[in-house]
């Protein structure tokens, strides 16, 4: 199992986008409209579950005590500024 950030999810979406060709060829895939694709891809709306199960991603709360190392995070594909 991996740990990926939000943004690493956003991320998987755009390539995801971009291999079916289009938003909307997404969002049919996806069985949502293709405004809420556009909105997530532009920050303005939380991933919802249809999209993360179409990426086959499921989204997991992870409790920790303090005294308990944390996770090793997936490697980021975003860009570090």
């Amino acid at each position: 199992m991996s740990v990926l950030e939000v943004e690493d999810v956003v991320q998987l979406l755009r390539s995801e986008v971009e291999r079916l060709g289009s938003q909307s060829a997404f969002a049919r895939a996806a069985g949502v409209d293709r405004a809420v694709v556009c909105r997530i891809l532009k920050g303005r709306a939380s991933l919802q579950p249809k999209i993360l199960r179409a990426l086959n991603v499921r989204m997991v709360f992870v409790f920790a005590s303090k005294s308990e190392p944390p996770l090793p995070l997936a490697k980021s594909t975003r860009k570090r500024r």
